[in-house]
This record gives C-alpha cells, structure tokens and sequence, in this order.
C-alpha cells in the first residue's frame, strides 16, 4: 500500500489565474482620461461664465451707483445761488469768478494745475450750477463740475445795509445766518460778472432779533483772497448763504478706470497715504463719462435741446465773465450723462465691437472707442434736470 508524505497530501491545487490584460488597462486609462478631459473642459466652461456673470453684474451695480450718485447731485445744483434771477443784467453769481481759501491757503483760482485726470481743467473756476469740460478728462472724456449749497434757511440773497469791513459784514438783517455757515459775497455790475468771495460766519456769531451785523471767521474766511478784499464790496452787493457744508465737485474718469472725485473746498492731498486723499476714488470700472447740456432754446415756449458742450456752449465761453455767458449758463435746464463701464475680466477672445454709441436719440451722439475689445463693455445714461434753474428765464 503506497502512502502519501505529509508534503503530498497537504499541497494546493494552483490557483486560477484572474486580471486585466495591458491592452485592456491601456484601453481603460484611455476612457479615464477622456473623462477626465470631459469633466475639466465642463467646469473650465462654467468657472469662465460665473466670472463673466460676476463681473458683469459688478459694472451694472458700479454703473447703476455712479448715475446714482451724479443724479443726486446734478439735481440739487445751484441751490442757495440760483434765486438773483431780477439783478441788473444777470443773476448775481452765475459766471462770476469763485474766489476761496482754506485755512489761509488759497484754492481758486488754483495756484498751480489741478492733478490728474482734472489737470487741463481751468485754474480759475466759476460758479455755475453744473459745467462740462469737453474731453478734458483725455482718454476718459469729459470733466462735470457740479455746485450747490444747503443752507435750508435762507436761500435768498441778502443785501448789505453798509459797506463791509475786512471782518463784518453789515446786513439789511441776518436772518437765515447761521454760526459756520459760508457765505458768498457777489458784486452786480450792468456790463460784467465781477468776481465772488467765498467766507464763513464766525462760530461764536448769535443771532439777534433785528440785528444786521454779522461777524467773519472760521477756516474759510480769509480778509483777502487773490487780491479781492471783503471790504472792497459795496452797499449794492449781495451775499448768500451757502450753508454749513456746500458742495463743489469735480468729476473725471482717471487712470485704471475710475471715475474720480475732487473737492474744490479741499486741499489737494495726492498721495494714497493720506487719510483723506483729494482726489479721490469715487466709483471702479468706469471706461469713460460724457455729458451735453439740455438748452432752453426758446424761454417763450420752454423748448429743449440738446446741445454738446462746444461752441457757444464750451466751458471757454461760457466761463468768460461776461453777461451773454452768464445768460447762457441760465439756458442750461438739464444735463444727459453717458457713462461707459468696463469689466475688469480679461477674456480670451473678441466679444465686443470696435465701438460703442452714447445718446443715439439725440443729434449728436458721442462714438466711444473701445480699447481693447477682450473686455465687456456696458452703456448706461440718464436725463438729469437741473431743479433750481427750471424758473430761470
């Protein structure tokens, strides 16, 4: 009888052979891959339409916020100036020269340049309720200069009951005049628009009842501004009250697309450091702003019409100090504000015309050059009116 060794009669059967061949683990990391492919050109396809959407509605809200912002105070300009319509030959302040300083320090006419985008902006502005610059701002279009008080009180010039010293003003009466409030002297004359002086009420003034002298002091009050004394006025001159924070603004679209702010009752303060930097950035992704004026071409029959800020109508001629520029700036009733947004997305491949048309319902529109054309572009305007003028013939 044959036996068997331990060896023998513990050994395994072999075991059957189980697996992928190479040709079929090449075929599936070829399946993978082009999965894979499938899948990232999906989400590339998606991630790339979220930040079109994304920067899309970051211009429709930056655009929808700087009409905003310029209709507020495009509305309300020329109050607190704008009710001197019966003087002699033209309203006692429109077109007249602003001169302002702060602290000592004169403002306008400006010593030097104002800075960028606004530096081809003239140094001696006027006052008006709301100015274009036509394509002052270079690349970035027009300059808008907008003035307005907010006294409240006393929107009526008040004339003078005597000839003012270089610290008092003597009043027919002060009512209306607060402790702080600015003030604007203004002259009339029957040939030209003299020069205005801006200054302030001193804090420790108290109203009386009948009283008529006011007192001057404050950062704004300086005795002689660009060789104009407050004694130099008249009993024939008027004075306004601007209130206890007016606003005098320029606007211009500047580098890296951004519409900027500059606040001529300010000091110049360019560097970025500063903690109240003048100019400023008002609104992002701004490309370029424009603006023409809508013109009461007939005060008989109160007919609009758009007119672009050339011609009769440039800054030049209407800032000339005379009585024709002073009944021009009068005419203006409303403005037409174009601004242009641009996306800060940088796409891959043409996806806007060459050009872009502002104010095509008008005569005039405004051709926008687009530069570069890989970025999204978006067009918004509004029709402003100019509230505090509407009476003025």
């Amino acid at each position: 009888m044959k036996t068997l060794d331990n060896r023998q009669l513990f050994k395994q059967p072999p075991a059957k052979q189980m697996g992928f061949s190479l040709i079929e683990l090449m075929v599936g990391l070829v399946i993978g891959l082009l999965m894979s492919l499938v899948v990232y050109n999906v989400l590339n396809v998606n991630e790339g339409r979220k930040r079109t959407t994304t920067s899309l509605n970051d211009i429709n809200q930056a655009g929808s916020y700087a009409i905003y912002q310029l209709d507020k105070l495009v509305r309300s300009a020329g109050s607190g100036f704008t009710s001197g319509g019966d003087k002699v030959g033209a309203d006692y302040a429109f077109g007249c020269r602003l001169d302002m300083a702060l602290s000592g320090t004169q403002l306008t006419p400006a010593i030097t340049a104002f800075p960028a985008p606004f530096n081809t902006v003239s140094t001696t502005i006027r006052v008006a309720p709301v100015l274009i610059y036509d394509g002052a701002a270079g690349a970035g279009g027009d300059v808008i200069v907008t003035m307005s008080g907010n006294a409240g009180l006393g929107e009526s010039p008040t004339s003078f009951s005597n000839t003012p010293t270089t610290a008092l003003l003597k009043l027919v009466n002060h009512a209306g005049v607060r402790a702080n409030d600015v003030v604007l002297l203004a002259d009339i004359s029957a040939t030209n628009v003299l020069p205005c002086l801006m200054q302030q009420v001193a804090s420790a003034f108290i109203p009386t009842a009948g009283g008529s002298n006011v007192a001057l002091a404050g950062n704004y009050y300086t005795a002689t501004i660009n060789s104009r004394s407050v004694a130099d006025f008249t009993a024939t001159s008027q004075v306004v009250n601007l209130g206890q924070a007016p606003n005098l603004n320029m606007f211009a679209v500047g580098a890296n697309n951004t519409l900027m702010k500059y606040d001529l009752m300010q000091s110049r303060q360019i560097s970025a450091t500063a903690a109240d930097p003048n100019p400023s950035v008002y609104v992002d992704g701004v490309y370029q702003m424009h603006a023409l004026y809508g013109v009461d071409t007939s005060p008989a029959t109160s007919s609009l019409t758009w007119v672009a800020p050339t011609g009769v109508f440039s800054s030049a001629n209407l800032l000339a100090g005379t009585l024709t520029a002073a009944t021009n700036l009068k005419r203006i009733k409303a403005i037409k504000i174009g601004v242009v947004m641009r996306t800060s997305l940088l796409e891959n491949q043409t996806v806007n015309a060459a050009t872009l048309q502002l104010f095509e319902d008008t005569t005039i529109p405004v051709t926008v050059n687009l530069n570069p054309v890989t970025f999204r572009y978006r067009s918004f305007e509004a029709v402003i009116p100019l509230r505090n003028t509407l009476m003025l013939k």
